[in-house]
């Protein structure tokens, strides 16, 4: 072609030389047919494009976004356009033989982007003016010497150097040529007639790339290995395995949301995100307790050790005072009231932590308190997947008992002490007031009859003397206070040793999963057997899941989730039960010389005439040197008994229905029809036998079914809308939920059993009661949402929900929204220069209003309940005011603010903050009303909080080679919260305004926990008496302390004690920390929580240290004696009043701050060491990826004293019984295979 006169720039005529040839290349394939119309196009085209490029002859600087996978070209092509508004020119022959593209690019130079796009193409291009021009790439020199070389055939599979899963339409081509191919679903390919010249080149989108010459893969010997920075290259046979390290995918991590998900780098409000390796990596009977110190603003408290009972879960704080705390849970994208311990945490894909109104407004009335959505594993394209997983493990107490002196030894010799205290140095009205010597021979000779201050002879430890003295009865050596060598101990009956013992739990899971280009499949089953460490105490669970998803037409898709779970568990209430149940309160509370058998003259155990072993009850059947034994305190009672004759048995049977249908019905359009169905059913058994305990001594044994049932259906119709115009994304969702909820329950009770090996209630006699209700609840919302951004720069999204609820009567609708926003500072031009050490940056903020109707049915209206006023015989019907209705009761309304800011260093260092601000207006509160009413309280919206936090997490890659890898990641959270508005009334002027509530002071502008005790004063160093400390008053007689300020007056009288604020229960910061490490197949992580400042009530520690005889804290030991004057403990006296007990102890349900101690603890809750069989080991055996694993978890916790666990409540400790169910360690051995 020759230059013509044209103004056209030397590049121009160069491509359309270039398109000359290339069309005259065409027209003579064609034949002399088309000749003349191929020379028109061929004219035309010249001409055209000659136009085109006359504008100028450089290119102007462009830069184009754009993350996909298997996309064609002409839609990459329709991008660029988009974009940059250039146009890409090219023959559609020229694009029948080409590849699809995946590709990752963010603000990436026109040029450069063509160039990635084109890798592996029969392609390349020219670029002038706003016109790309496409043409056949021309075989270089090098290309053609490389034909000539020897060609072999690469073959192998890509997978995720990590989770050793198939990477899919990842490309595979020869570097400089047009030969290509990509990964199927599986991850295989091949590639033949591949010179050993050439270089091959591996790439996928959230991957490494990587480039490798051919001859250093045929290099690697068999079964051999080849790393490449932070990829590996295995080789087996003649097939490669490639693994891939993936990117740090946080920002393209995509996040379930509320009717939807999205990606982590788009969100506007604060989510915290828990895959589901790291809760099953735990040993947990149930999810809820896996979350603790692993997600910021989160908060759990475990009040029982018992296998299978939940944790409570609170997110930023108190949510409200009479509509719960609790966050709404949702599984698979519906909101569930199943409980978390019916998941099995094998079956987790992930776990998402929604926290602010951004997030959580298109859950409106049930999203005040956070979401928790749940999100299970599915199928994947390919081949069918066996997932085996066995754990055995074995279960000890976790946290140990507080130091209590269970020696009987060390027993008797401390209340020796108390004796001899009490009658040398009490100052008590009739206290003898002994020299030492007679003080010596009369606690020798009283020691188990002196108590009281009279000294009467009432056998304070009941007689029992566990040892046997050849000459007489005493026991102590007076002279020394110490037990006399010659006695010979009778017995051994240790109640630790009885009751708690290690067990052995086990626990297996099996999956299958697969599918094909339209259907996918996951099916799993697993069992867990977890008995605690406590006899009689166990949990039990079977699970079933299967899910499926089809793509049914190229336009309709559908799927299916079923799961069954049956739990099993018997389960003593250990946690604040009676002394006849609480095996805790038992062993620890009373004295350790009480035996568990009856035993006889030689210390044998007795047995009856069946030849059955028989109990010591406290009544006179183990014998003794002294006499008779018997207990002063609850004789007839045996927790032995109790464990080996009664039952406290719950099944439930939980089953779980989802399916789907989603089409898309328009362009652009997606409709949606989400269908779910839960159905829970409950049989509690509970026995009392007719040998032992209250339900033998009132009853002769009782019986008592309770049976539940409850039911969930839920419909969600949606339709989406999304938009890309140019470098604008829209997307918008509207829809409608129908929520319907049916309870029903019936609970029969009987006594008089006459066949107690046979507990049910056919086989007692007498009816005591027989009641049943049921009560239905309905929920009905319309939705909507707008999403919106630019560039992947700037995201805006705002949502709105009105709910009706049948939970109250007249005020029944009501509207919450919320309004997001977020600027990635990052992706700002002006940002370039940081770009190498700033990776991401992102602020973010939302406000917005979420409800709470949590009040339960029918709580408008009185209740009424019918009753027997007379007796079975001669019945009287009677009708009784149960509880006062409300029908002006309405929402909660809670009006929430989050700024938070996403950053990420060097790729390496990672994090968020948060601040937040939640208030809670209208808030219900149970008003008390006066006693003529004849009910305590009624429900009424008038009372306001205020909860405001901080909450950080922090990331950081340490070490990330080809060896090694170690990660560490911090979390903290802060909160605090202040009521703002009380009910008129409730606060006195006493109290300035303020109201007592146990042992809190709450008012207006106060912490709602806010303590509020008796100061403990220390010990007065010239008596030994325990000491308060006394607010001073206008009415106090000032001139008595002349010099002293308000609280510098101390008293020894606990009635003359005023109590003072001491602090708050509230937590300054509560997080966790974790660490991974991974040395090649080797794999070590800790998880662990901790908690800094706050303050908690041990009640235990309160009545081990206040009583004179029974369970002894070590602590008494060490108490004041003229020998050691400097004590903080009073001296402990096991007679008369003690004065330790005396102001200590105060009035019923208050207490000083002896027993108040530091919240803080370090809860190493999780330690994993794996070893991952290497994957061409694995493959020559027909394995796709084995591990093995020993873990341990509740290794330990450190607090402020042995035996205090701060977690087990949120306020304090101040509802917690005493002597709780401590939680468990469990020692785990596992194998994980997948074939």
């Amino acid at each position: 072609m020759q230059k013509t006169g044209y103004p056209i720039s030397e590049r121009a005529f160069s491509i359309l030389t270039r398109i000359s040839r290339m069309l005259t290349e065409k027209n003579n394939s064609a034949g002399n047919a088309g000749s003349k119309i191929c020379k028109v196009m061929k004219l035309s085209s010249i001409f055209v494009l000659a136009f085109c490029l006359q504008v100028s002859a450089s290119a102007s600087s462009q830069t184009v976004t754009l993350t996909g996978r298997n996309m064609s070209l002409q839609k990459v092509f329709s991008e660029v356009k988009k974009q940059t508004g250039y146009i890409v020119f090219a023959n559609k022959e020229l694009l029948v033989n080409t590849r699809p593209v995946s590709i990752d690019a963010t603000n990436m130079p026109l040029q450069e982007f063509m160039n990635r796009a084109l890798n592996g193409q029969p392609l390349s291009f020219i670029v002038e003016d706003k016109t790309i021009v496409l043409m056949r790439k021309t075989p270089s020199r090098e290309d053609a010497d490389s034909v000539m070389a020897r060609a072999v055939t690469i073959s192998g599979q890509l997978i995720d150097s990590e989770s050793k899963e198939p990477i899919n339409g990842a490309s595979i081509s020869v570097k400089n040529t047009r030969q290509g191919t990509t990964t199927t679903a599986t991850g295989q390919f091949t590639l033949s007639n591949v010179p050993e010249s050439a270089i091959i080149v591996i790439s996928s989108v959230g991957f490494t790339p990587l480039e490798v010459p051919v001859s250093q893969l045929i290099a690697i010997p068999n079964d051999g290995a080849l790393p490449l920075g932070d990829n590996t290259i295995l080789k087996s046979g003649a097939s490669f395995t490639f693994q891939l390290k993936a990117l740090p995918a946080a920002l393209n991590e995509v996040v379930v949301l509320a009717f939807g998900q999205a990606k982590r780098k788009d969100l506007t409000g604060s989510v915290s995100t828990m895959t589901g390796a790291t809760i099953s990596q735990q040993h947990v009977s149930t999810v809820s307790r896996a979350l603790e110190g692993m997600v910021s603003g989160v908060q759990l408290s475990t009040s029982s050790g018992q296998p299978g009972s939940e944790s409570a879960i609170r997110i930023r704080g108190l949510g409200s005072l009479s509509a719960g705390s609790d966050p709404l849970i949702v599984i698979d994208g519906v909101p569930s009231n199943v409980p978390l311990a019916s998941l099995n945490p094998a079956d987790i894909e992930n776990l998402v932590v929604s926290k602010d109104a951004a997030s959580n407004s298109l859950y409106g009335s049930r999203a005040s308190n956070g979401v928790i959505l749940v999100t299970t594993k599915k199928g994947a394209k390919g081949k069918t997947k066996i997932n085996f997983d066995v754990r055995l493990g074995q279960n000890s107490q976790g946290v140990p008992d507080f130091d209590i002196v269970k020696d009987p030894k060390e027993y008797y010799e401390l209340v020796w002490k108390g004796i001899y205290n009490y009658v040398r140095f009490s100052n008590e009205a009739g206290a003898p007031h002994l020299n030492d010597a007679d003080a010596r021979q009369y606690a020798s000779n009283n020691l188990f009859t002196a108590t009281g201050s009279t000294l009467q002879p009432t056998n304070a430890l009941g007689n029992y003397m566990l040892y046997k003295i050849p000459d007489g009865t005493t026991l102590i050596d007076p002279a020394t206070g110490k037990l006399r060598s010659d006695a010979k101990r009778l017995y051994y009956d240790d109640w630790n040793d009885y009751f708690i013992k290690k067990s052995f739990s086990q626990q297996y899971n099996v999956s299958l999963s697969g599918g094909n280009e339209k259907t996918d499949y996951f099916l799993s089953a697993g069992y867990m057997s977890d008995p605690s460490y406590v006899m009689a105490s166990d949990f039990n669970r079977y699970n079933a899941r299967l899910k499926v998803n089809t793509t049914i037409t190229n336009w309709l898709k559908g799927g299916m989730n079923i799961a069954y779970t049956r739990r099993y568990s018997n389960a003593p209430n250990y946690s604040g039960g009676t002394v006849n149940t609480n095996v805790f309160l038992f062993k620890d509370f009373f004295a350790p010389t009480w035996p568990i058998f009856a035993h006889g003259e030689d210390g044998s155990v007795k047995r009856d005439a069946l030849g059955r072993i028989m109990y010591d009850l406290g009544t006179g059947e183990t014998y003794s040197p002294l006499g008779a034994t018997r207990r002063t305190t609850f004789p007839g009672y045996s927790p032995a008994v109790y464990f080996d004759k009664d039952l406290n048995e719950l099944t439930s049977d939980d089953f779980s229905s989802r399916a789907f249908l989603e089409a898309t019905v328009l362009k652009n359009f997606r409709v949606r029809l989400d269908f779910s169905l839960d159905n829970t059913y409950s049989n509690s058994r509970v026995y009392g036998n007719n040998e032992s305990g209250s339900a033998a001594r009132d009853y002769q044994g009782t019986i008592q079914n309770v049976w539940s049932k409850q039911m969930y259906l839920n419909t969600v119709q949606t339709i989406n809308y999304t938009r890309e115009i140019g470098l604008h994304n829209i997307d918008v969702l509207a829809g409608h939920e129908y929520r319907w909820v049916r309870r029903d329950n019936m609970n029969g009770l009987k006594s008089l059993m006459f066949a107690p090996d046979n507990p049910d209630l056919t086989n007692a006699i007498r009816i005591m009661s027989l009641t049943g209700n049921g009560s239905s609840e309905a929920l009905e919302g319309y939705l909507s949402r707008l999403a919106y951004n630019y560039n992947s720069k700037y995201f805006l999204t705002a949502s709105i929900r009105t709910d009706g609820s049948s939970n109250f009567r007249y005020d029944k609708w009501g509207t919450f929204w919320s309004v997001g926003g977020a600027w990635r500072i990052s992706q700002e031009s002006f940002m370039n220069k940081t770009s190498k050490w700033l990776t991401e940056l992102k602020v973010r903020a939302s406000y917005g209003t979420l409800g709470n109707q949590n009040v339960g049915a029918n709580r408008w209206t009185d209740i009424y309940g019918i009753s027997n006023a007379g007796t079975l015989d001669n019945p009287l019907l009677a009708i009784a005011q149960q509880s006062w209705g409300n029908p002006a009761l309405t929402w909660e309304s809670n009006n929430i603010v989050d700024a938070g800011i996403d950053f990420r260093l060097f790729d390496r260092i990672y994090g968020t903050v948060d601040y937040f601000r939640r208030k809670t207006i209208d808030m219900i509160w149970a008003k008390p009303l006066p006693a003529s009413t004849g009910q305590p309280s009624k429900l009424e919206n008038v009372a306001s909080l205020l909860n405001t936090g901080y909450e950080i997490e922090l990331g950081m890659d340490v070490i990330r080679n080809k060896d090694w890898n170690w990660t560490v990641s911090l979390r903290a959270s802060n909160y605090k919260n202040k009521l703002l508005e009380i009910p008129p009334g409730v606060g006195t002027k006493a109290l300035n305004g303020n109201y007592e509530e146990g042992n809190f002071l709450r008012g207006e502008g106060k912490d709602y926990y806010n303590l509020y005790m008796y100061k403990y004063a220390g010990v007065d160093k010239a008596t030994g008496e325990g000491m308060l400390y006394k607010q001073l008053r206008a009415t106090d007689n000032l001139a008595l302390y002349p010099g002293k300020k308000v609280g510098d007056i101390v008293t020894t009288k606990g009635n003359d004690a005023t109590k003072f604020e001491v602090g708050s229960a509230a937590p300054d910061l509560v997080g966790g920390f974790n660490t991974n490490l991974q040395y090649k197949d080797f794999d070590l992580s800790v998880l662990t929580s901790w908690q800094i400042g706050g303050k908690t009530i041990s009640l235990t520690y309160q009545n081990l240290t206040t009583q004179k005889i029974g369970g002894i804290h070590r602590d008494l030991a060490n108490g004041w004696s003229p020998e050691n004057p400097d004590s903080n403990v009073p001296m402990y006296m096991s007679a008369g009043q003690s004065y330790f007990n005396r102001p200590v102890g105060g009035a019923a349900g208050q207490y000083s701050d002896w027993s108040l101690f530091d919240a803080s603890y370090l809860a190493i809750r999780n330690i994993t060491l794996g070893y991952r069989l290497p994957q061409h080991i694995a493959a020559k055996n027909g394995i796709e990826a084995a591990r093995i694993f020993f873990s341990v978890d509740n290794l330990h916790l450190f607090s402020a004293k042995k035996g205090l666990d701060p977690r087990q409540s949120f306020d304090g400790g101040t509802t917690l019984a005493a002597f709780g169910f401590p939680q468990t360690r469990t020692i785990t051995f596992g194998i994980n295979l997948t074939l």
